[in-house]
């Protein structure tokens, strides 16, 4: 559901709406859940497919996922708030706060390191059995006899190795700081003062309207349900649970505008890259504290995704222009990156308009909007950011190769292709029904109108 009265805004996140349901049932996932938040407000909440691939419960905007690694944001928030008021520091070695980590290599590591993944240490420990839901996951006891094994895999500060264990270190320290259980420190630090105590750091006893997660069908024509434990000693590094608008929400608090958690200078350490990485999508990427950086289309965001048992998650943050999208799908092999950055990519295109068209050009252009199909593609015809485009809701990036039609008039559109193997410089022909909607193309795009489902 659109939320917003901005009409390029709003007419963009209408067709991201649409373009994330097709991507739902073209994908075969069970759900996918979105919000986008802007300026604050939230602008888009929406759900698409099911909570439960054997019940066929409908997914709606308020299901709870586990929103896995995101945990390292609330983490890294609670750390920075910690780091603010004085009572830590990012140099502090981990030891300096855990008495129970002296003598160990993890004891050595500093809170930097841990909150940046430069400490080096194992990723999950030497036994992920955890992680296939064949065992528990780490209480603290196992936590620290992991760090009492020794940590270390690379030397600290060598190299980007992502670690759930040093979060779950991070985790102890957080502890060790306030006296309280990471649950109550991460509610008092990040979750009270935004009114959003709706988000909690593990499962808790209340499992109300919690989605259910999905196998993959990497080797399966069949998803199965997976089970959703407790993180224990992990959840700083990965057992929150939340909503999509409720992550924006949260999320929000690293951009530039929001000053409910954080001043200016400990959101631009928190931001600050550490170590340069590659996206799982070949992009260019980096991490900060416990934020994850990445390009697109040569803009800056930062955020983090998640993997859990059958979750599948992500969120990306405009510092500077203050939007925030999160997109959460219940499947373990939902490409939930590629879903984030396509409605990112959707909305830049509508906030990209640099010159206007007139009312009345852009109301011939908007004449022409629909969705096609023929033998050999399914597009969108669709208006964002004052052009008319030939957008393929097949393609994994919504705005890659998009054809741009020109107007003639009210039957005629010139093709500029996006590549040379297209019909570039040719006319495509429509025909109206009685009402004066487009049910088919001629000419140099052959389609015929896809009645809605």
């Amino acid at each position: 559901m659109v939320l917003t009265d901005d009409a390029t805004l709003s007419r963009a996140l209408d067709y991201a709406d649409r373009w994330l349901a097709y991507r739902c049932w073209r994908l075969r996932l069970p759900g996918v859940q979105a919000a986008v938040r802007v300026g604050g407000a939230l602008v888009l909440e929406t759900a698409h497919g099911v909570a439960e691939a054997a019940s066929g419960e409908p997914l709606t905007p308020q299901h709870r996922f586990r929103i896995a690694s995101h945990s390292k944001s609330l983490a890294a928030l609670a750390a920075m708030r910690l780091v603010e008021q004085g009572r830590l520091r990012l140099d502090d070695a981990a030891q300096d706060r855990v008495p129970a980590l002296h003598g160990t290599e993890a004891g050595r590591l500093q809170v930097r390191e841990l909150l940046s993944h430069g400490s080096g240490a194992v990723r999950d420990g030497d036994d992920v059995a955890f992680w296939h839901l064949q065992a528990p996951f780490p209480d603290a006891e196992r936590l620290l006899a992991i760090a009492a094994a020794g940590v270390a895999r690379v030397p600290a500060s060598a190299e980007f190795k992502y670690s759930n264990v040093g979060f779950g270190l991070l985790g102890l320290v957080i502890e060790a700081v306030t006296g309280t259980a990471y649950e109550d420190a991460l509610r008092q630090l990040v979750l009270a003062p935004l009114g959003r105590e709706d988000v909690t750091a593990d499962l808790t006893d209340d499992a109300a309207q919690l989605v259910t997660g999905h196998s993959a069908l990497h080797s399966s024509e069949e998803r199965r349900a997976l089970g959703s434990p407790r993180a224990g000693a992990l959840a700083a590094a990965t057992g929150a649970v939340a909503t999509a608008s409720q992550l924006t929400d949260v999320l929000r608090t690293v951009t530039d505008d929001d000053d409910r958690l954080l001043g200016a200078e400990a959101k631009r350490r928190m931001r600050q890259q550490q170590w340069t990485t590659a996206a799982r999508d070949g992009g260019a990427a980096g991490y900060a504290l416990g934020l994850m950086l990445r390009s697109i289309d040569g803009r800056e965001w930062v955020g983090h995704g998640g993997a859990w048992t059958g979750q599948a998650t992500r969120t990306l943050v405009d510092v500077e222009r203050d939007i925030v999208v999160s997109v959460l799908a219940n499947a373990i092999d939902a490409p939930a990156e590629e879903l984030a950055v396509g409605v990112a990519r959707l909305i830049d295109a509508a906030l990209d308009d640099t010159d206007p068209a007139a009312d009345e050009t852009l109301h011939l252009a908007r004449s022409f909007e629909g969705t096609f199909s023929s033998l050999w593609a399914r597009v969108d015809v669709v208006e964002l950011g004052g052009r008319l485009l030939v957008v393929s809701p097949t393609a994994a990036d919504p705005m890659a190769a998009v054809d741009v039609l020109t107007p003639l008039d009210d039957d005629r559109v010139r093709v500029a292709a996006a590549t040379g193997m297209g019909s570039g410089h040719e006319i495509a022909v429509v025909e109206r029904n009685a009402v004066g909607r487009v049910v088919r193309w001629r000419g140099a795009m052959h389609l015929d109108a896809v009645e809605e489902r």
